[in-house]
C-alpha cells in the first residue's frame, strides 16, 4: 500500500519555495535598481561635464578675446610710439641736415690716409709727382667710379642716377657671395679686386699680398674672368702696400694682361708703382683724380664733384671715385647743375681715347 505524503509536510515545502522566489525577486530589484542608479549617474556626469566643457570654453574665449583686445591695444601704442620717434628723427634731420652717420666703411681712403702719414715719416726719396697726361676732347670727360659695391640694392642706386656711373663690383666672398650674379647683365662695370694694404684690420678674403706667388695671382685672375666674363677692368680695394711693391704689380700687371684685363690705380700711395708699371706694358695710365665722399657731407661732396669738373676742363678729363652709401647717392642726384659742363662717361671711353 502506498504512503500517502503528509499534508503539513507538502505546505512547508511550498512556503519554502516561495521565500527563494521573493528572494530571487528582491536581488534582482536591486541589481536592476543599482543599473538605473548608475545610468543616472554616468547622465548626470556627462550633463556636468558637458555644460563644465561648454563653460570653460566660454571662459576662454573670453579670455582670448580679452588677450587679442589687450594685444592690439598694445600694438596701438606701440605705433604711435613709433610714428612720434620717426617724426622726431625727421624733424632732427631737418634741423641738423649736415649731421650724418660716421660709421661709413670709407676703405680706400682709410688706406690712403695711412699711407700718406707712413710716406711722410718714411726716408725713401719721394718719386717725383705724376704728370697726368691730357686728352683732346670736344667737351670735358668726367668718369664716375662707385667702389665697394656688394648688393642688390647698391646696383639699384647707382642705375637710379641719371648719369652713366661705373660700378666697381666686389669678387664674391663670405660677406657678399653673389657679386658676380650682379654683374651677369651688365656691360659696363669693374672688378674692386682686395689688395694688401700697409694697415688696414678689415682686410677682405682673398686679398692679394706682397707674399702672393706667380701661382696664386694667375689662379686668383683667372677665376676672375671665369665669374666676370665681361669685365675688362680692375681697381684696387685699399692696396697702399701692393701697389707700391714693384715686383708684385709687375707680376699682377703680366698676368691681368693674359686674361684681358687693364689696371685701374685707386690711388691709396703717394707712393704707387703703377704709372711705372703701365709705361714698362705700354699701357695708358688710368688713375683716381678726386676721392668724392672722405667725408660724409653733402656740401663737402659736391665741393669734391667741382674740383673733379675743374680737372677734366684742364686735361680733357679726370676720375673721381665715391662709395655706395646714401648720403653720396644723394649728392650725386642733386648735383645736375655742376656736371652740366662735362659729359660722365663710362671708365671704357676715357681708355680709348687714352690709348690713341
Amino acid at each position: 500500500m502506498t504512503k500517502r505524503k503528509s499534508p503539513q509536510k507538502s505546505r512547508k515545502t511550498v512556503v519554502k519555495k516561495r521565500k527563494k522566489s521573493t528572494k530571487s525577486k528582491s536581488a534582482m530589484t536591486i541589481v536592476l535598481i543599482g543599473l538605473i542608479l548608475i545610468l543616472v549617474i554616468a547622465l548626470f556626469t556627462g550633463v556636468a561635464g558637458w555644460i563644465g566643457y561648454e563653460a570653460g570654453k566660454e571662459k576662454a574665449s573670453k579670455s582670448y578675446e580679452n588677450q587679442v583686445e589687450q594685444y592690439k591695444n598694445d600694438l596701438e601704442k606701440l605705433r604711435k610710439k613709433l610714428d612720434n620717434t620717426s617724426s622726431f628723427l625727421e624733424k632732427k634731420e631737418k634741423s641738423e641736415p649736415k649731421k650724418v652717420s660716421k660709421s661709413l666703411d670709407l676703405s680706400e681712403i682709410k688706406d690712403y690716409v695711412e699711407a700718406a702719414e707712413h710716406s711722410k715719416k718714411s726716408t725713401t726719396r719721394q718719386k717725383k709727382s705724376i704728370v697726368k697726361k691730357e686728352i683732346k676732347t670736344d667737351r670735358p670727360k668726367l668718369v664716375i667710379i662707385i667702389d665697394d659695391v656688394g648688393s642688390r640694392a647698391q646696383l639699384k642706386a647707382i642705375k637710379s642716377l641719371p648719369w652713366k656711373i661705373t660700378p666697381s663690383i666686389f669678387p664674391p666672398t663670405r660677406r657678399h657671395p653673389n657679386t658676380s650674379k650682379l654683374a651677369a647683365n651688365l656691360q659696363h662695370y669693374m672688378i674692386h679686386l682686395p689688395m694688401e694694404a700697409l694697415n688696414y684690420k678689415y682686410e677682405e678674403d682673398g686679398t692679394l699680398k706682397v707674399q702672393s706667388s706667380e701661382s696664386q695671382i694667375d689662379t686668383k685672375v683667372k677665376k676672375l674672368r671665369q665669374l666676370f666674363p665681361n669685365a675688362n677692368y680692375i681697381n684696387n680695394h685699399t692696396g697702399s702696400r701692393f701697389t707700391s711693391d714693384i715686383i708684385s704689380m709687375e707680376r699682377f700687371f703680366l698676368i691681368a694682361k693674359q686674361y684681358g684685363f687693364y689696371f685701374v690705380d685707386s690711388r691709396t700711395t703717394p707712393k704707387t708703382v703703377v704709372p711705372m708699371v703701365c709705361k714698362s706694358f705700354n699701357e695708358p695710365y688710368l688713375a683716381r683724380d678726386i676721392f668724392l665722399d672722405n667725408k660724409a657731407d653733402i656740401g663737402y661732396i659736391k665741393n669734391q664733384l667741382r674740383k673733379a669738373v675743374k680737372i677734366a676742363k684742364k686735361h680733357g678729363y679726370a676720375i673721381a671715385i665715391g662709395h655706395p652709401h646714401s648720403i653720396t647717392f644723394k649728392a650725386l642726384a642733386s648735383s645736375g647743375n655742376i656736371l652740366k659742363n662735362v659729359d660722365v662717361v663710362y671708365i671704357d671711353e676715357i681708355y680709348y681715347s687714352l690709348s690713341n
